[in-house]
């Protein structure tokens, strides 16, 4: 990590890092999940809750247990755990030795999907594994989302959006802003391409905007945390003959449940 990409992210909340992916990669991706494709299932309550902005006629549709699928469906997704642009990206604000905390998981969506009601903030984190702050030189922060993007989301598209610094905020967020009902020019609709990634921090407000383009909304979403923080319930068995016994030493050094990295 850069000191540009580090000011960007501690100003922001968030960095787009672009053609990370090559075209084979996400071309490699895709058919892995069209393979899936009918595990695939719409979620089952509203995201654009009480929001009239948000809005749609579908909802979306999410599916998850990439890394636990067969040979050779399952090798593109294990290889993102660990991809070294990102990871030089994690390096610098979850610290050596981050752990995926939650996911791989795909969220989907067709061409009238509702949005998904903003969320986070400054104000909002339930502790520390949500904690944002910079100290000593270095950006200290909990749980951090990494999307990287299957199709393109282009302006007016909808897709991913976010308040650009609100993950310092002192003030809640009003609720109409949340609902995107109102100063809709405050939230930053996040445009990048196939094969670019996109980082954030969960403590920013962030959310969904409902999707007007005619392809499918592809997003890829991996969840990680520091070392010694957990955010989810729960963590991963690395002790066991399972599917993890089967990932690089890398991998499954990502894998390992919270605890105090030495080395």
């Amino acid at each position: 990590m850069n000191e540009d990409e580090k000011y960007l992210f501690d100003l922001n909340g968030y960095l787009v890092l672009k053609e990370i992916l090559n075209d084979q990669e996400v071309k490699r991706l895709n058919a892995a999940i069209d393979v899936h494709s009918d595990e695939m299932q719409e979620i089952d309550r509203s995201l654009a809750s009480d929001s009239k902005a948000m809005q749609g006629t579908s909802r979306r549709l999410d599916l998850g247990g990439m890394l636990s699928w067969d040979q050779p469906y399952c090798e593109p997704f294990r290889e993102l755990l660990v991809q070294p642009r990102v990871k030089s990206i994690l390096d610098g604000i979850l610290g050596i030795g981050f752990r995926l905390d939650h996911g791989p998981g795909l969220i989907a969506m067709e061409k009238g999907c509702e949005g998904g009601k903003l969320h986070g903030g400054g104000v909002e984190r339930g502790d520390i594994s949500e904690v944002y702050f910079y100290k000593n030189d270095r950006i200290f922060t909990g749980l951090t989302v990494v999307e990287y993007l299957l199709a393109d989301e282009g302006k007016g598209d909808g897709g991913v959006a976010v308040i650009p610094g609100s993950h310092k905020a002192n003030v809640k967020c009003p609720e109409d802003l949340l609902n995107w009902d109102k100063y809709q020019e405050h939230v930053h609709e996040v445009n990048a391409k196939a094969g670019d990634v996109i980082i954030f921090t969960e403590t920013l407000t962030h959310g969904t905007l409902p999707w007007t383009g005619s392809h499918q909304r592809r997003a890829l979403l991996y969840k990680f945390s520091p070392g010694t923080v957990s955010y989810g319930a729960g963590s991963h068995d690395i002790s066991y003959g399972d599917y993890i016994q089967t990932m690089t030493d890398e991998q499954r050094m990502v894998m390992e449940s919270p605890h105090l990295r030495r080395s």
